[in-house]
């Protein structure tokens, strides 16, 4: 007598995470954890193991800390027995373990890691900050040791709600994430610069890095002690310091040597104007007695042309009709046209004055029809009028410094050069990009500082490790004589692979399981496409052994 044994199919969906896995596993990050974050034998779900997971959550999914557990579930990285337990309860006190570890270290260590599997350049660091926005108050929490959230300057045009300052500092490779630091809410980029080179040059063990970063490095103390220290350094100089001023100055009466640095397509508007930048070193140096390098944009010069002529033109509307009637009060008059210039930013470029002038009107001196011997009086008023004129010379001085920015450095190499260092910058810019629109970082849900703290710690790493996807493909695409592979929808190319783009290539792809009272006969794999085979190889993960990954 035979019997039917009931088959069964599991189905688990990978998606990206063998290649997640891959990079988890060459930086040693869950060695790292199991090091670094204190371990209770009683836990039924590792520490080390907790923060893995919501790693791999932040890179590929990003979903709120009370939904990690269920998808931990669906991906089979927490069994179903252990499906109550890991919870966000769980995560919080896993993130106040990381929290109370010794952060610094174990970042250095993944860091560390990176550059000698990876072999970054880091002969240029770039440096900048964003804000990350919470939701609460956290009153109660002024003194605890994390960072104190606080209302600041919201790069995120929030300034009803408190925040964090993150700050990062990348690679020139590939803006490859090399160190970050949370400050309070309120601090300010030129009080942390040289903090944050400090903790570069113990980082990499050097100080012979190029250090970039926007206007607020350009600080006469910061600047002397990063060269003191044998350190150099790229910055724009402030439109406050009176280099700008002295140079608006000497160029209405001299011609500078511009060299042309850059002449490219623009890579954005397809059709539109090349990307131009002229270079001229300063004939004078800076208060400091550092080199200063001027740079003539194109697109700068025609935006200044075009703001410029934009405000006049509304302030020219708007003084035009102010001038166009009488008016009785001198004083609000007078605010009115203060007012206009300074909402247009005119203030210099035009001359005016309040004339008083007396206006007559006649009145009959008795009531009825007026005929031939009606008699008139005359009432005569005090009234006030705008007149004004536009300032052609102070806009001619302004319109020959369009498109003109300065950099200031310690640096030697040429002109081209040094912009094509700050050039880089927006890479930088991308990766607060990427943290705000793909990962999507708020706190809505966290308890206190700390937990946002640690989080953070994570984002810093989901970051390393998805800029490392992002340099692996790109590089074996360069070798590879690949100008771009079709990744986008419809099979379009694509010329600088994102890793959120690549992971989403691989969204659907499953491992089915073949079960016979719940034992597995046999793993039956999907079958992947040939785009998807493709930026296999370029990662260095052998397709056929995708699935074994996993």
């Amino acid at each position: 007598m035979t019997t039917n044994t009931p088959l069964s199919i599991r189905s688990v969906r990978l998606g990206a995470m063998p290649i997640i896995d891959k990079y988890i596993a060459l930086l040693g990050i869950e060695p790292l954890f199991q090091r670094h974050v204190s371990s209770d034998p009683r836990d039924k779900i590792p520490v080390f193991d907790c923060l893995s997971i919501v790693l791999r959550n932040v890179i590929l999914d990003r979903h709120p800390l009370y939904k990690i557990g269920e998808w931990a579930i669906q991906r089979e990285l927490v069994s179903s027995a252990l499906a109550e337990s890991f919870n966000d309860d769980r995560i919080g006190r896993a993130l106040d373990r990381l929290f109370a570890a010794d952060r610094a270290s174990l970042i250095s260590e993944v860091v560390l890691n990176a550059i000698k599997v990876f072999n970054i350049d880091l002969s240029r660091i770039h440096n900048d900050s964003t804000t990350v926005t919470l939701f609460g108050d956290y009153d109660d929490y002024e003194d605890v040791t994390s960072v104190k959230p606080r209302h600041g300057h919201n790069k995120d045009h929030r300034p009803d709600l408190k925040q964090l300052v993150f700050s990062l500092s990348v690679a020139g490779d590939h803006a490859v994430p090399l160190h970050f630091k949370a400050w309070d809410g309120n601090v300010t980029d030129d009080t942390t610069h040289v903090r944050n080179w400090m903790s570069l040059r113990r980082l990499i063990g050097t100080s012979d890095f190029v250090y970039v970063a926007d206007s607020k490095l350009c600080v006469r103390d910061t600047l002397q002690f990063i060269t003191a220290e044998g350190g150099s350094f790229v910055t724009v100089i402030p439109q406050t310091r009176s280099e700008i001023g002295q140079f608006q100055q000497w160029i209405q009466n001299n011609n500078p040597d511009w060299q042309k640095a850059i002449d490219e397509p623009n890579p954005r508007k397809k059709g539109s104007e090349r990307r131009q930048f002229w270079t001229c070193d300063s004939p004078f140096r800076s208060s400091e007695g550092y080199r200063i390098i001027w740079v003539k944009s194109l697109a700068k010069q025609q935006d200044d042309c075009l703001r410029r002529t934009n405000r006049l033109e509304l302030c020219q509307d708007a003084l035009t009709k102010l001038s166009a009637k009488p008016h009785k009060n001198r004083d609000k008059l007078e605010s009115s046209v203060k007012l206009i210039l300074q909402a247009n930013n005119s203030k210099e470029y035009y001359d005016w004055q309040v004339v008083e002038d007396t206006e007559e009107t006649f009145k009959q001196e008795s009531r009825g029809r007026p005929d031939e011997t009606t008699k008139y009086k005359k009432i005569e008023k005090t009234v006030y009028r705008l007149s004004f004129a536009q300032n052609g010379q102070k806009i001619a001085f302004d319109a020959s410094y369009d498109g003109i920015f300065p950099l200031i450095t310690n640096r030697t190499e040429p002109a081209k050069r040094i912009l094509e260092m700050y050039k880089y910058q927006p890479n930088l810019e991308k990766r607060f990009e990427q943290l705000k629109s793909v990962y999507n970082v708020a706190h809505v849900f966290l308890q206190n500082p700390q937990r946002i703290e640690a989080l953070l710690t994570i984002y810093f790493i989901s970051m390393l490790i998805t800029s490392l996807v992002e340099r692996s493909v790109r590089q074996e695409m360069e070798a590879r004589g690949l100008k771009s592979i079709p990744i986008y929808p419809e099979k379009r190319e694509c010329k600088s692979p994102t890793a959120d783009k690549l992971f989403m290539l691989f969204d659907d792809v499953r491992l089915q399981f073949v079960c016979e009272n719940h034992k597995v006969l046999s793993t039956v794999p999907d079958e992947l496409s040939k785009v998807q085979k493709l930026v296999l190889v370029l990662i260095g993960i052998k397709p056929q052994k995708f699935f074994m990954t996993g």
